[in-house]
């Protein structure tokens, strides 16, 4: 029973990295609906204008864009993710704005983005942080993307957290503000670590760096 446990935990952790089929499906959709706090967070610290042109960088089943989309009416929102199951999703959940133009899905690695410097207003990402094997050289390919005063955001958990405010944080929080201090000595406006809503029993906190 143990083996049998380990594996299907095994096999969720594989379905949140890069979701496939059916089950990855399920997984995208239940993903979009418990990270509905953060990303409305998200949304809200991008400040997006309606001309922007933004960039998510694992879009999944596509929540985040929609939301973008929403105040984009003039730019466009492309999402970028390596799950085909996922980027369907995507499609499905945002066909109006994508047969509109506001919309754009493209399948791709972060590691290596197909985009000239300086093409986007506004990056965002959301719960993908844990898959980089080196956060700091993923933002600073990720900073050069962004056009002199566009905004990266980098939404992620580091924690739990109680009702009563309690924080437990993981070592994970401690390799993000690593990050943050990293980024200070960058040649770039600011680069901070802000703390969002509680999602569920988790933290929320956020990579906030303007070029």
């Amino acid at each position: 029973m143990k083996t049998l446990a380990t594996r299907w935990t095994a096999m969720l952790d594989r379905q949140h990295q890069r979701p496939t089929g059916l089950i990855g499906a399920l997984v995208g959709e239940q993903m979009a609906r418990q990270h509905a706090p953060e990303t409305h967070w998200t949304r809200d610290l991008l400040d997006l204008r309606p001309t922007d042109r933004v960039l998510e960088l694992g879009c999944g089943a596509g929540h985040g864009l929609a939301l973008a989309a929403q105040q984009i009416v003039q730019g466009q929102v492309m999402g970028i993710d390596l799950s085909a199951t996922m980027l369907r999703a995507a499609a499905w959940r945002n066909h109006v704005a994508l047969q509109a133009g506001h919309v754009a899905l493209l399948r791709g690695d972060l590691h290596a983005l197909p985009f000239a410097a300086q093409q986007f207003d506004k990056l965002f990402s959301i719960h993908t942080f844990y898959f980089w094997s080196e956060p700091l050289a993923v933002i600073a390919d990720l900073l050069y993307l962004l056009k002199s005063g566009g905004l990266l955001v980098v939404a992620l958990a580091t924690g739990t957290s109680t009702p009563h405010g309690e924080d437990a944080f993981w070592p994970l929080h401690q390799q993000v503000k690593a990050v943050v201090q990293q980024l200070q000595g960058f040649p770039i406006a600011s680069a901070a670590l802000l703390r969002g809503p509680n999602s569920r029993h988790y933290n929320s906190v956020a990579i906030v760096v303007q070029r």
